[in-house]
C-alpha cells in the first residue's frame, strides 16, 4: 500500500491499510507465531519423525517428488480449508472467532496470519493432513510449509497482478477471489482452488458480481 506504482493493481483502491493497522496486524501474528504455532511445529517434527518414520537422512526427495507432495496437499488442505472455513462462517460461530480475521476487510499478505488462536489451530491442522498422507522426508514438509505461507501471502496481498497465478493457472483463486470474500463474506470459502466453490455453489455472489462489471466496462 505505500508504493505507488503498484496502486494500479490494487483490488481495493480506495482503501488504504496504513501503518498502524499494519503494526497491529504484526504485533499479533507474532504472538500466534511464538505462542501458538511454534509449539505446534516443535511437538509435531518429533512426532513425524519417530512415530511416522519419516526420514530426515540423505538422499533427499527428488523435486519431482517434492513438487508432487505440495500439489496433493494443496488438494487435501483446499477441501479440509473449504468445509473449516463454511462452518466458521456459521452466524452462531462467526463472532467468536472468524470474525477477528475479517477486520480487515481490504486484506494485505501480513493479514492472512491474523486469526483467532482456535482458527490458527483448525487451519493449521489441515495444512498437516496432506504430509501426515503423503509425505516421507521432512524437507518435504518444510517445502510445502514454505509454499503455503507464500500462497497465504498472496491471496491476501490486496493486489491483482499481470503475473498473479490465477491469470495463467486453471482452477487458481487468488488474491482477486479472495479479496471480494473478504470485502462481502458471502462466500466463495476455498482456500486455493475454485473448484469446491463451484461445486457446492458457494461463488454465485462472485460470480454476479464479475458479470455485472464485465456488463458495465462493455457499455
Amino acid at each position: 500500500d505505500f508504493v505507488p506504482f503498484l496502486q494500479r493493481w490494487k483490488i481495493q483502491p480506495n482503501k488504504t491499510n496504513d501503518w498502524k493497522s499494519q503494526l497491529k496486524c504484526l504485533k499479533w501474528v507474532l504472538v500466534l507465531h511464538f505462542v501458538f504455532q511454534l509449539p505446534m511445529m516443535v511437538v509435531f517434527s518429533p512426532t513425524m519423525i519417530d512415530l511416522l518414520g519419516m526420514s530426515t537422512d540423505l538422499p533427499f526427495p527428488s523435486w519431482r517428488s517434492i513438487a508432487f507432495n505440495c500439489i496433493a496437499n494443496m488438494i487435501v488442505e483446499d477441501c479440509y480449508f473449504y468445509f473449516i472455513h463454511r462452518l466458521l462462517h456459521h452466524p452462531r460461530i462467526y463472532k467468536h472467532i472468524h470474525k477477528v480475521h475479517h477486520e480487515y476487510a481490504a486484506p494485505f499478505g501480513m493479514a492472512g496470519e491474523y486469526a483467532h488462536p482456535a482458527e490458527t489451530i483448525l487451519l493449521g491442522t489441515g495444512t498437516m493432513l496432506g504430509p501426515l498422507i503423503f509425505s516421507r522426508h521432512l524437507l518435504t514438509v518444510w517445502c510445502w510449509l514454505a509454499f503455503r505461507l507464500i500462497q497465504v501471502v498472496e491471496c491476501h496481498s490486496g493486489y491483482d497482478f499481470p503475473w498473479s497465478p490465477n491469470r495463467w493457472l486453471p482452477f487458481w483463486g487468488g488474491a482477486e477471489y479472495h479479496d471480494f470474500h473478504h470485502r462481502t463474506s458471502l462466500g466463495p470459502y476455498s482456500s486455493t482452488f475454485t473448484y469446491m466453490d463451484a461445486l457446492f455453489g458457494t461463488n454465485k455472489h462472485y460470480l454476479a458480481e464479475k458479470k455485472k462489471l464485465a456488463a458495465t466496462k462493455s457499455e
